[in-house]
């Protein structure tokens, strides 16, 4: 009982921080320009799993999902034009005129999968019917399910997984060492040809990726996946780019210039996009324990890592997918017999854990500490400084004089803190956010979110400045008053701010 209680009071705490924290991960990657997104399992979703907690901070911190196992072909594929759409449907709606819950709250979804190419993963009347299903009825077969399944989603995704996990870790005389499966057995390697073909035909429009665990390093297995897309390019099929899982451990590290770096520049000079698809970085555990105390904080860094890796290819790599984001679900411990485990950045509990914070920090920390003078594009000759009354206003002045410098201070979330250097317990503070113009005010530093701030690098200096409590909204400059304020992004010079310190950090 005592346990259940704990529970709920950690739950209780967690929803309290994500109150006073709207940004969330999602929000801070859309500053970088990235999707990030993670597997979901639709029951936890529909079924308001641990009291909300599953989807909350799912939606706070995610703006991509997959559903991990409910479109896969043995889920949807029942029998020989026979299909169970439960599942997408849901997700994403039948018909052009019908949303599902990835629509109704503002989600992209990526396709996964048609093809898994492993008899494991099949459906299991196809294998039941093999011995009576020719070549050219295999063909009609994959044909018929390819285009009834991207037709019907057609406009709801903009990404198809077409092929997983088609080439074998041990060594066989198949052409690119591909898995022994019914759809090679059938119709040969023209079976890859004809599920990417089948795809492009039911929605030209959609990006078609191959998708594969083991080639985030380089090496054999890359370079036969390499072979494979482009002997399927020489046949003239389009393929968009690749996916590359990344279930990795807390010992790797990543680094420019690696076997990790090398892999994803080989993809990339192969005229292929690039995608970390199933994100989970995993400690070895005994007794649900890790084994190595300093793993939940290796495990942040090389959360970094990756981030950093993506961040470096983009825009040829533009999202990062985690295989589940909290611990609690995650498929890892039964996979590996309970020796391994705790790959996500959510614990059990859904507390943030240190590689949360690590992804926070690399999306939305643009600057480093330090004092700055802020002067808006449009009016660069002048500086911001603390007024009469708790206002803010612009003047001309000197920024070597101190009464023109603010600290800016990073909080750990996402936000930073902008105090007066004169009057270093004072803060920027915005008041009534969601009005059509938010005033931005002076205020005793009282540990109010309406007292943090976002910042998104521009170019040359320059920056963008949100309210935590209002990210979408911009402090801008009225031009002809001078007075500082907050109203929608317009994307103009006034809604820019050039911060003037020997500190800033261009990276």
């Amino acid at each position: 009982m005592m346990w259940r209680v704990i529970v709920i009071f950690l739950w209780s705490i967690d929803c309290v921080i994500w109150a006073q924290n709207p940004i969330g991960l999602c929000a801070s990657a859309s500053l970088r320009g990235l999707l990030l997104g993670t597997a979901i399992l639709i029951h936890n979703i529909d079924k308001n799993v641990d009291n909300g907690n599953y989807t909350s901070n799912l939606k706070k911190n995610y703006q991509l999902v997959i559903p991990e196992m409910g479109m896969k072909p043995q889920q949807i594929w029942t029998g020989e034009n026979e299909y169970n759409w439960t599942v997408g449907d849901w997700l994403m709606g039948g018909t052009l005129n019908t949303t599902g819950w990835t629509q109704q709250n503002d989600m992209q979804v990526s396709g996964h999968i048609l093809i898994w190419a492993g008899d494991v993963h099949a459906p299991a009347w196809l294998l039941e019917q093999e011995a009576n299903i020719t070549s050219d009825k295999a063909k009609q077969l994959l044909n018929d399910y390819i285009h009834a399944v991207v037709s019907r989603y057609r406009g709801k995704t903009k990404w198809w997984t077409v092929m997983n996990e088609a080439i074998d870790d041990k060594n066989n005389t198949n052409p690119f060492n591909l898995r022994d499966c019914f759809w090679l057995r059938k119709l040969g390697v023209d079976f890859m040809k004809y599920a990417f073909m089948f795809a492009y035909e039911a929605n030209p429009d959609v990006e078609l990726y191959y998708n594969e665990y083991g080639i985030e390093r380089i090496g054999l297995k890359a370079n036969r996946t390499i072979a494979m897309i482009n002997w399927l390019q020489s046949q003239g099929v389009i393929v968009h780019g690749i996916g590359l899982q990344f279930h990795i451990w807390t010992g790797n590290s990543i680094t420019p210039g690696d076997a990790y770096y090398q892999s994803a520049q080989q993809f990339i000079d192969n005229n292929l996009n690039i995608m970390v698809t199933e994100l989970d970085i995993a400690m070895p555990m005994k007794d649900d324990k890790p084994i190595y105390p300093g793993d939940i904080q290796r495990q942040g860094l090389v959360y970094r890592d990756v981030l950093q890796y993506v961040l470096h290819f983009f825009p040829k790599c533009s999202t990062l997918i985690t295989w589940g984001f909290t611990d609690r679900y995650s498929w890892i411990p039964a996979a590996f017999n309970y020796t391994a485990g705790d790959g996500l950045p959510l614990d059990w509990f859904y507390q943030h854990k240190p590689a949360y914070w690590q992804l926070q920090e690399e999306l939305a920390r643009v600057l480093i500490d330090g004092l700055y003078c802020l002067s808006p594009k449009s009016q660069s000759d002048k500086y911001l400084i603390p007024s009469v009354n708790n206002t803010v206003q612009l003047t001309n002045g000197d920024c070597n004089d101190s009464k023109y410098q603010w600290n800016i201070t990073w909080l750990g979330d996402g936000t930073y803190c902008l105090s007066p250097v004169d009057s270093n317990t004072r803060a920027l503070y915005i008041y009534n956010a969601s009005a059509t113009i938010g005033q931005v005010q002076m205020s005793n530093w009282s540990n109010d979110f309406r007292e943090e701030w976002v910042f998104t690098y521009k170019n040359n200096n320059i920056y963008r400045i949100a309210p935590r409590n209002a990210w979408s909204r911009i402090m801008t400059v009225d031009d002809t008053t001078n007075t500082v304020v907050v109203i929608d992004d317009k994307y103009i010079d006034n809604q820019t701010w050039i911060l003037t310190t020997s500190q800033i950090n261009l990276s």
